[in-house]
């Protein structure tokens, strides 16, 4: 029960936190939608008043109630009079029978004396404090201008809501008497009634929005004596009935029934109109006026009159709508608390309206004010339904929530307390289990031993060291955890954590960290076997690791991990778990154990002897180079300072084909470097000197006096200077201009170099800024100083300017004097000329081919303009490396201008000549030896003679760029045009065509020996005609008769063979017909063989055979080769 109490306490000492830090945040909330006013003066001004008011009601409270401050703000009922200006809402509740006992503190004891009120005036009664709430703040309207009257009360209007809100937060507010001007409504159009009933509903439904309450509603019609006929009617009552409150109640409805006080309205008015009738009636006989009697039947109508304007006016001013909780409507009464007025005759006003007469004029009331229906209103009906009104809904529902809150929060703190041991236990037992599980894999992976590698750098004992480190894991850092909570939570990580640690650290200590050193004096000493390297940068810089690995007084840390990370990378390129977890190990077992390996000393005392052999102002400089590769880690970068055209531009990005990093230098060989690094670190060369002489072994052996390092650091300079030079002109060399792919590529690389981002010009400025480290000027001397003295001249000043010497001739290309322009603009200029000139073909589009033809036959020719030529010739004589920049430009230019003509020489063949070839003669005769149909012999010498399409293609287009001795492309200016060897062979023999079916004088003509050979027994004769060339033969001598070709030039040409059997058989007869007919002949025989005469031909009649032999004139045999026999153009050049 105890622990309950406690905790039931602290629920509560929560709640009451809670709910303090709300209040809190409300009122700054409430301070952050202040509205933004021009001038927030007059709300201040009415805050303070209202202020002063509520403490004046809470310092003065006797009566029954808390004294706590505040709480007596709820003794009394509070309720809002509202009403438009004028209605009537001041002299209702001073002629009311209300006491006010603190009028003399709120400046009404003359209240009696009413003045307009002027925005809230508060009235005490020992029943209820009364809120007179000034008529403009019902009807302003949201959204004026911010300078109008509307913002004004607008603003005081939110800001009255807001007090009520803030200073009785559980229920502002009990009620609202609704004060309706009777007179003023009878005299509104409809449109001015519906205009106020909207301003009534806004400001009411404001109400319950910002209060969160459901509030009671008495709506007053005052000034009912200005009703003309009022004081007939009154007549008519008693006395008593003239001082109760007249007027009509309604029950109480829940929230679907909101509106039915409005039918019970109309039923209650309905039922006063024929209680008045009945009543006029008997009041009309004694009467004796009658004026009297027209005043008060005018009064009847009057009233039944009002029934509809009343129930519309109300109806809309308190109906519930679906955005808002409708108040509870609690009565209508009317009420006369003074008599000052002139009275109004809707009636009479409506008729002289209608008949366009004069409207009359209504006497005044004479007597004294007295109160009618008034006097009693607030005591008897008003104040004693204080209690319907509900209090603030989000109040209530907070304290609702805290109540419940605070019970669950105590349930759950109770049931926590106890679980967070138990699941603390439980956590801590499996902990210990996994930690227990872990250590058996552990042992099993030790007594396994390492994995069997050569070249261990200590992945062999990664498996062992990551069972540890999973272990050590398990319970986290033990020394950043918090005790309170390490105790509340049973943590057992102080007693395993540490074992763990121990476990792991031993490891390190006898297996990781000496096979780490292993790995590092195996570099050395592979390293040392090699002349090479023996006296190498990376083998000093081997051996200081490995020295540091065994003696943590000397080890820098940062080096030694670096060292390291590089040579994992290398060992297990793609393995990024494997180089984390290695380099982790080294990272505690270097930094945080502080532990040191064993070292081979024979190894280190060879290593120190070689290295010793290098002179040592290299040694030092390889020192301070090797530092700075460590410290100073942003590179030059090309491919940055010259922007997005480097990857237009320039091929070149690493020392290798395969090496994909951009072309740079690195920082060490930079101005910014040599001014604020190399040049302090050669100054403290001291200090670099001691770390070699721990390296190389010499600190008991060398002392260096000032001289020395003097003349080290004179040394170190000019070798810096060097290697400065060097690597820029390096990292130039490797530059290079891209090969060009096509015409348009090409077009737009020398569109990138002479366009707005300048590519040369970024390339040259940045080596310019980088290598001009000092500035050239002369040295002053004095005049006293003497002739053989010292120039005051430093040896730092002295190599920069050999570097700046170095590359004056590129820095010079972007540097004028002057007046006059820089020597790049010239080169851009003859660049610019050669972009022009190939952007001129790309522009010509469908004839583009056909202008790189024409330009390049020109170029060969060296006919006309050759800007390709032009800044080739200008590129000999630059500095490096835009010498090869502009030769690789003319030459990539030359050979994209040869890419374009082939292109073009391409569609001519292709459409000249391969195309008419193929579809009109491909399958003609002679060409195909089945064909029937014959090329004509006048198409043939067109096609294939001299003169012919063929040679004219070959003169007109190909000569230019072929040698006529070989047929092979000419390299013209380091390139030739690139024709395919197969082309070139088919070329040569169609070529040749002219010598085989053509004479010298360019006529087709072909000459050729046709002897007999033998005839078959059974064959006693043979007789061979060519187109009219008979070779007759019958078994007697042999002698070779000459053929000409052709000898018809008709179609009538005719050539056959007949053979004569013995005896009387009829002769076997062969003929064909054509200008080929010759030619078709000879195919019909079948070619036996070759001899030294020429080809021998068969031809064979049922098997009887006639033998020729067959021989051209002045030529090899064309039975031998028939270079038209299956004659194939190719068709890519």
């Amino acid at each position: 029960m105890a622990i309950l109490s406690v905790i039931w306490g602290v629920s509560n000492l929560v709640y009451v936190s809670i709910k303090k830090k709300k209040v809190d945040l409300s009122k700054n909330k409430d301070k952050k939608e202040k509205p933004k006013t021009p001038d927030l003066s007059y709300l201040n001004e009415f805050e303070r008043g209202f202020t002063q008011a509520l403490q004046t009601i809470s310092r003065n409270w006797a009566g029954k109630g808390e004294r706590k401050k505040g709480k007596n703000l709820y003794a009394l009922p509070w309720f809002v009079v509202l009403g438009s200006p004028s209605s009537g809402k001041t002299s209702l509740i001073v002629e009311s029978n209300l006491k006010f006992p603190l009028a003399h503190l709120f400046s009404q004891e003359d209240a009696k004396h009413v003045q307009p009120t002027k925005d809230v005036d508060c009235w005490v009664t020992d029943e209820a404090v009364l809120f007179d709430v000034a008529g403009q703040f019902v009807e302003h309207v949201n959204g004026q201008q911010p300078d109008s009257k509307e913002t004004y009360y607008s603003g005081l209007w939110r800001r009255f809501l807001k007090l009520l809100r803030d200073n009785r937060p559980r229920r502002p507010i009990n009620g609202v008497v609704l004060c309706l001007d009777l007179s003023e409504l009878l005299s509104l159009s409809s449109q001015e009634r519906t205009t106020k009933a909207a301003l009534v509903h806004a400001r009411l439904s404001e109400m319950t929005e910002v209060l969160g309450t459901r509030y009671t509603v008495h709506v007053v019609l005052t000034k009912f004596d200005l009703i003309d006929g009022f004081h007939e009617f009154i007549g008519c009552l008693a006395a008593a009935e003239r001082a109760k409150p007249f007027g009509f109640t309604f029950d109480l409805h829940d929230g679907r029934d909101q509106d039915k006080w409005l039918d019970e309205f109309n039923s209650a008015f309905a039922k006063f109109l024929d209680d008045l009738n009945n009543t006029v009636v008997d009041r009309l006989s004694e009467m004796r006026s009658a004026h009297q009697r027209r005043q008060l039947y005018l009064f009847t109508r009057e009233m039944a009159g009002l029934s509809n304007i009343l129930s519309s006016f109300l109806g809309k001013a308190l109906h519930q709508d679906k955005f808002s909780t409708a108040p509870h409507i609690r009565g209508v009464f009317f009420s006369s608390a003074r008599q000052e007025a002139i009275p109004t005759n809707p009636v009479l006003l409506a008729t002289s309206q209608k008949y366009e007469i004069a409207a009359p004029i209504l006497p005044i009331h004479s007597g004294p004010s007295k109160q009618y229906f008034s006097a009693s209103l607030f005591d008897q009906v008003v104040f004693k339904e204080a209690g319907l009104a509900g209090d603030n809904i989000k109040i209530e529902r907070a304290k609702r929530f805290a109540l419940v809150g605070s019970g669950l929060a105590a349930s759950l703190l109770y049931v926590g307390f106890f679980s967070t041991y138990w699941v603390g236990y439980e956590n801590n037992r499996a902990r210990a289990d996994e930690v227990v599980d872990i250590t058996e894999s552990f042992e099993e992976l030790f007594q396994q031993g390492p994995d069997k590698n050569l070249n261990a750098s200590g992945q062999n004992y990664i498996r062992p060291l990551g069972a540890l480190t999973s272990a050590s894991d398990i319970f986290g850092n033990y020394r950043d955890r918090n005790w309170l909570i390490s105790q509340l939570s049973l943590y057992q990580g102080y007693k395993i954590g540490p074992e763990v640690e121990k476990a792991y650290v031993d490891m390190l200590a006898r297996y990781f960290l000496p096979e780490v050193a292993a790995y590092v004096r195996n570099e050395i000493a592979a390293l040392g076997n090699d002349e090479t390297s023996k006296d190498s940068n990376e083998r000093l810089e081997a051996l200081r690791v490995y020295l540091m690995l065994g003696d943590a007084s000397r080890r820098n840390e940062l080096l030694v991990k670096s060292w390291m990370e590089q040579k994992w990378q290398e060992q297990f390129e793609g393995d990024l778990k494997l180089q984390k977890a290695l380099l982790d190990h080294l990272v505690f077992a270097i930094e945080t154990a502080g532990l040191e390996a064993k070292l081979d000393k024979d190894l280190v005392e060879t290593s120190q002897r070689d290295l010793r052999e290098v002179p040592r102002d290299l040694r030092l400089y390889r020192n301070i180079e090797q530092v700075s590769d460590r410290q100073l880690a942003s590179p030059v970068n090309f491919r940055n300072d010259i922007g997005p055209a480097y990857n237009i531009v320039f091929s070149g990005t690493g020392t290798t084909a395969h090496d994909d990093q951009p072309i740079g230098v690195k920082q060490f060989f930079t101005k910014d470097a040599y001014l604020d690094y190399f040049v302090k670190m050669n100054d403290g060369l001291s200090v670099v000197a001691v770390e070699d002489a721990w390296v190389a072994d010499e600190r008991d052996t060398v002392e260096y006096s000032q001289a020395d390092l003097k003349e080290f650091r004179r040394k170190i300079a000019s070798r810096y200077a060097t290697n400065y030079i060097s690597n820029w002109n390096d990292a130039l060399n490797r530059l290079e201009i891209t090969d060009f792919r096509n015409l348009d590529h090409a077009v737009d690389i020398l569109e990138t170099l002479t366009g707005p981002d300048r590519p040369l010009n970024r390339l040259i400025n940045r080596v310019k800024s980088e290598t001009e480290i000092y500035e050239s000027k002369l040295i002053e001397l004095n005049a006293e100083q003497a002739v053989n003295s010292d120039l005051p001249f430093d040896i730092y000043r002295e190599q920069g300017l050999r570097v700046r010497r170095a590359f004056s001739n590129l820095n010079g290309l972007v540097e004028a004097e002057e007046g006059e322009k820089a020597y790049l603009e010239d080169l851009d200029a003859a660049l610019n000329t050669l972009y022009e000139y190939l952007k001129d073909i790309r522009q010509a589009g469908e004839r583009s081919g056909e202008v790189a033809l024409a330009r390049a036959k020109a170029r060969i020719d060296l006919q006309g303009e050759d800007p390709i030529y032009t800044l080739k010739r200008i590129g000999v004589d630059l500095p490096s490396p835009l010498n090869r920049f502009f030769a690789k430009l003319a030459d990539q230019s030359w050979k994209v201008l040869l890419q374009e003509a082939k292109k073009e020489l391409q569609r001519s063949w292709n459409e000249e000549i391969y195309a008419d070839y193929n579809l009109n003669y491909a399958q003609l005769y002679p060409f195909n030896k089945q064909a029937e149909q014959e090329i004509p012999l006048e198409e043939f010498e067109s096609f294939f003679g001299p003169g012919g399409k063929i040679e004219t293609f070959y003169k007109k287009n190909l000569i230019v760029f072929v040698d006529e001795a070989t047929g092979e492309p000419k390299t013209i200016d380091g390139r030739h045009l690139a024709i395919a060897k197969e082309f070139q062979d088919n070329l040569k023999i169609i070529l040749d065509l002219r010598r085989s079916y053509f004479n010298s004088e360019g006529l087709i003509g072909v000459e050729y020996n046709i002897q007999p050979i033998s005839l078959s027994a059974k064959l006693r004769r043979a007789v061979m005609n060519i187109e009219g060339q008979i070779i007759s033969y019958s078994h007697g001598p042999r002698r070779p008769i000459r053929v000409i070709w052709p000898n018809v030039l008709t179609n009538e040409a005719e050539s056959s063979l007949s053979v004569f059997p013995a005896g009387r058989g009829r002769p076997h007869t062969t003929t064909f017909k054509g200008p080929w007919s010759g030619f078709r002949l000879l195919d019909f025989a079948t070619t036996k063989g070759f001899d030294s005469n020429g080809a021998l031909i068969e031809f064979s009649f049922n098997g009887q055979k006639a033998t020729y032999s067959l021989l051209h004139k002045g030529a090899s045999s064309l039975a031998r080769k028939q270079p038209l026999s299956g004659l194939i153009l190719p068709a890519k050049m």
